[in-house]
């Protein structure tokens, strides 16, 4: 395994997406805003954009850090030079999955201590608001690996759109969990054994993912 080639791979896709990661990443910084703001309407608005932008975010990351690579011959260049597929792989997954966790981890993080700060807000909310990012997050894994193992725009979409409705269906059995439900006006952070289950299950789906992406990625006789 070469370092100093993943490292070179690795840096110039996270350059090259300097610009859309920074615009997510202050899209999303924003949303975070808006959702703090008073009243049940600038909550909504913020609550939906965050959730706008982290799809965006993950759809436009495979499409053009991955995806886009097997169309315009990028790739046919990059392995004709001294890079071994193992280093290839290791390096594009890692910086798709590091170019999506900017502005997840953003998100998340600026929610967290706002929700501590800001003047009447609920810190209760970030057992709902926890599940429904690493859910976000396990998702885009999901489309991450499709992406890897079938090489198609049209596939990956599928799992796009399965994946939103499915983030529906999970929101509105959170909303509805009469445990999950009552943190939304705790004024202190509780952690029950449901959402822990979650997570945990969430856990193991990402893992998993990117387990398979690795293992697809790295086991093709040839990438051209």
């Amino acid at each position: 395994m070469n370092t100093q080639a993943i490292q070179i791979l690795f840096l110039k896709d996270l350059f090259l997406s300097r610009w859309p990661l920074f615009g997510y990443l202050v899209g999303g910084l924003l949303s975070v805003v808006v959702a703090c703001l008073p009243g049940d309407s600038a909550g909504f608005i913020g609550f939906i954009l965050m959730i706008t932008m982290t799809i965006a975010a993950g759809i436009h990351l495979i499409a053009v850090l991955l995806l886009a690579e097997s169309v315009d011959m990028t790739r046919t260049f990059v392995m004709s030079l001294p890079v071994s597929l193992l280093d290839y792989s290791i390096a594009k997954i890692s910086v798709v999955l590091v170019a999506f966790l900017i502005p997840w981890l953003g998100m998340l993080a600026s929610l967290t201590v706002l929700n501590f700060v800001v003047p009447g807000a609920k810190p209760g909310v970030l057992a709902f608001l926890a599940p429904m990012f690493i859910f976000m997050l396990a998702g885009f894994c999901l489309q991450l690996v499709t992406a890897i193992v079938t090489e198609s725009v049209g596939w990956t979409i599928v799992v796009v759109v399965l994946g939103n409705v499915l983030l529906n269906l999970f929101l509105k059995s959170l909303w509805e969990h009469p445990v999950i439900s009552a943190l939304h006006k705790s004024e202190v952070l509780l952690w029950p054994p449901v959402v822990l289950q979650i997570m945990a299950v969430e856990a193991i789906v990402i893992l998993v993912a990117l387990g398979l992406a690795f293992l697809f990625q790295i086991r093709r006789r040839d990438l051209i």
